[in-house]
């Protein structure tokens, strides 16, 4: 990129580029399949209220599970119906509560605001999960796309504070290397144009912060990384993330946590969330491997 936007041309290309992009269509018999008991919710953090999304089952009765979701969009887009089917088939099929949070938005909110929010989220529902209806100890961070950058900074900061340890964390073709140029990462399919990758690490965080390991968690010391909540990771192959998320799982085994890593051949980004083949069996993969961290 010759010549980088300022942050208020950021912001302007962000509002039209918001105008044009369109998330798969969800119909209300799909919600309908999935009933649950909403409710939204004002948390305090550090940079304001943050809104967030709880469902219960309409059974839930004393389930002790809760599940943090954050949701996917380039840092830049908002939450959607796409999310809300995700997050109550999630309470629905694991009988448990979903916080669904819908977070500050770059390139309004560039690094750390959304991190720092997301956080502190993730802190306030430990800290008040028994007014939640659960168990402060069976708490699973889950994160798509961008999200999932997010609950893998958020459990490094966990570690380093010290607060709690998430019983689990799964993340979705999570962006784990901000700093690497796009155009240097092996392409994979119908990918975003580098330009547009460039314009998209930028709109999140300006480029002297890249190599943050907050942001770009592949670059992070193997200290950060030791003691790290057993963790699920699903890659799609025709994704240009797909490299970067599966370098650093490895690196994850290697320092000796408890990684499960599974590639989707033949999709593409963001195939969970809207519903593009192999979703069915991605999500299955989910709800067993969050089973078995109730089990331990």
């Amino acid at each position: 990129m010759s010549e980088k936007p300022t942050r208020e041309e950021m912001i302007r290309m962000v509002a039209e580029t918001r105008k044009h992009v369109t998330s798969a269509p969800v119909t209300p018999e799909e919600m309908n399949e999935f009933p649950v008991v909403p409710e939204k919710l004002r948390i305090p953090t550090r940079v304001g209220d943050s809104e967030t999304y709880l469902t219960s089952a309409a059974d839930a009765g004393d389930a002790s599970l809760l599940v943090i979701n954050y949701h996917g969009g380039g840092f830049i887009r908002c939450r959607t119906e796409s999310d809300e089917l995700f997050c109550r088939r999630m309470t629905v099929e694991l009988h448990c509560r979903v916080l669904d949070v819908d977070y500050r938005l770059a390139p309004e909110h560039p690094f750390p605001t959304g991190l720092h929010e997301s956080y502190d989220v993730a802190v306030w529902a430990y800290e008040h999960a028994k007014e939640l209806g659960a168990d402060p100890e069976k708490i699973v961070l889950m994160g798509h796309s961008a999200g999932g950058n997010f609950v893998v900074g958020i459990s490094m900061m966990l570690e380093q504070s010290g607060i709690f340890k998430p019983l689990g964390v799964v993340s979705d073709y999570p962006p784990m290397d901000l700093a690497t140029d796009p155009g240097e990462k092996v392409q994979r399919g119908n990918v975003i144009p580098v330009e547009r990758a460039r314009l998209y690490n930028l709109y999140y965080c300006d480029e002297e912060h890249q190599r943050d390991p907050l942001v770009s968690p592949l670059l992070a010391p193997d200290e950060m990384l030791l003691h790290f909540p057993r963790t699920l990771f699903l890659t799609a192959g025709e994704d240009s993330l797909c490299t970067e998320t599966e370098q650093f799982a490895l690196r994850l085994a290697q320092l000796g946590n408890e990684v499960t890593l599974k590639r989707f051949q033949g999709v593409g980004h963001a195939f969970t969330i809207y519903r593009k083949p192999g979703y069915q069996e991605a999500n299955e993969l989910i709800f067993r491997f969050v089973r078995s961290l109730l089990q331990k």
